[in-house]
């Protein structure tokens, strides 16, 4: 059995843009209707966009676009589309990745280290290696506060949060009860 040959993302595009666009043809309603949907993500509007919908209670146009949802060539076409959307979001991300490999090298040749650092950790941040925590409030505010106080409001927000609370710490490490 032979190796399968693995395609590019570029190529498992045009695939599915091929699959789905031969031998499946839909009515210019029907077109329109996949158009509407697709710029605003909701069936009754696309419906009411595409066809005449005039004198149609709301309950009708929701069955009737529910039902093209569901039919076959259209629910085709829209996971095409998805899928279409999805791989040429890769293909930009690894566009993304390459250029700023590239500014990444060419700062390290100019010796510019500050700026080799900052377009590799862009790449880390593409790549979700960094989370960044914000603080809310005044970092200090319990700087002021004794023990007892600090073990006061924690206690009084997590009654107010209604968690239970494990028993304080006391210096040696030992769990203390109040």
């Amino acid at each position: 059995m032979a190796a399968k040959k693995k395609r590019s993302t570029k190529e498992t595009v045009e695939a599915i843009k091929e699959a789905t666009t031969s031998g499946r043809q839909l009515t210019l309603k029907q077109e329109a209707f996949i158009n509407a949907y697709l710029e605003t993500g909701n069936a009754t509007q696309a419906y009411r966009r595409a066809y005449d919908a005039d004198g149609m209670s709301d309950e009708a146009i929701r069955v009737e676009a529910h039902k093209l949802l569901k039919h076959p060539n259209i629910a085709l076409r829209l996971e095409s589309f998805k899928q279409s959307a999805v791989a040429e979001t890769m293909l930009t991300l690894e566009a993304h990745m390459s250029e700023l490999r590239t500014l990444r090298e060419l700062a390290k040749q100019n010796a510019q280290i500050s700026a080799a650092i900052k377009a590799e950790e862009l790449r880390g941040k593409l790549r979700r290696f960094y989370v960044e925590q914000i603080e809310h409030g005044d970092a200090h505010a319990f700087d002021q506060m004794s023990d007892d106080e600090l073990r006061q409001f924690v206690a009084e927000e997590t009654k107010a949060m209604k968690l239970n609370a494990r028993p304080a710490m006391n210096g040696n490490g030992s769990g203390t009860k109040h």
